[in-house]
């Protein structure tokens, strides 16, 4: 991982202490690195595939026309994350979790497959005993809820968090810490936008004394709180990621800064 900054190799050894296939590619999307969880998931060895195009190697063959539809996202400089089909050396599909971000030199795309739903407590806490590993003693959870089941992904919830603990990777690197906590949404700014889907509801947030960044998963389109999610962002900032949820075909990740 030599040709990556010190912020991207952390946000990598995060995600593989995770169980999570971390593979990057260039512009063009030949792939440059293969992890060791990628090796694990879909058969190929580094060697195998390292300089290889990307669309050739993981996408199932139904879901190439989808994978290239991502790239060009990409390519645009927007973050895609989602369901989506893929296989292995073996040649058998199954339905993976997907995160692609946009690096400055090509992309990095994380992916396990999919399995739900979530008991939230035990995943924000194997979360932050990985981070931990990565960050010593500067990140602390902060649990408000009860043991939520939430209907929702694993692997594609922790892609989310590890993406909003990688906004603070720089900071975390010099010292300081931050908290991850899951809240309650009606005591939330999404209740005040009627993206409070019911008691039970729950918000995620991963951040630091100054800013906490926020996210809420799978606000399904088409729906009303797609559009109070478009003007929250404008008003507020924040990041919309498009992309697909497990119970939907499309679906909408909300992330806010919160002061």
């Amino acid at each position: 991982m030599t040709n990556f900054d010190q912020g991207t190799r952390r946000y990598f050894q995060l995600l593989e202490s995770l169980g999570q296939a971390v593979i990057a590619t260039d512009a063009a999307g030949r792939i440059l690195y293969w992890g060791d969880s990628a090796a694990k998931l879909y058969g190929w060895s580094s060697d195998e595939v390292t300089g290889r195009d990307i669309l050739e190697v993981t996408p199932s063959e139904m879901a190439r026309a989808q994978g290239a539809e991502i790239m060009q996202t990409l390519a645009a400089g927007e973050v895609w994350s989602g369901e989506f089909r893929v296989r292995g050396r073996d040649g058998q599909s199954f339905l993976a979790s997907v995160t692609d971000v946009p690096l400055n030199s090509g992309v990095a795309g994380v992916s396990a497959p999919s399995h739900s739903p979530t008991e939230l407590v035990s995943l924000l806490t194997r979360f932050v005993a990985a981070a931990e590993k990565v960050w010593p003693q500067r990140v602390r959870a902060r649990i408000e809820v009860e043991r939520a089941v939430v209907p929702a992904s694993e692997p594609h919830l922790i892609q989310l968090l590890s993406l909003l603990t990688l906004l603070h990777a720089a900071a975390l690197d010099t010292g300081t810490s931050i908290e991850i906590a899951a809240r309650p949404v009606e005591r939330s700014i999404f209740a005040d936008f009627g993206m409070a889907s019911g008691p039970n509801s729950v918000y995620v947030s991963v951040g630091r004394a100054e800013g906490t960044y926020s996210v809420l998963r799978n606000i399904i389109l088409p729906a009303e709180p797609a559009k109070y999610a478009r003007a929250l962002v404008h008003k507020v900032g924040g990041l919309l990621i498009a992309g697909t949820a497990p119970d939907a075909l499309n679906a909408l990740h909300l992330l806010l800064p919160v002061r």
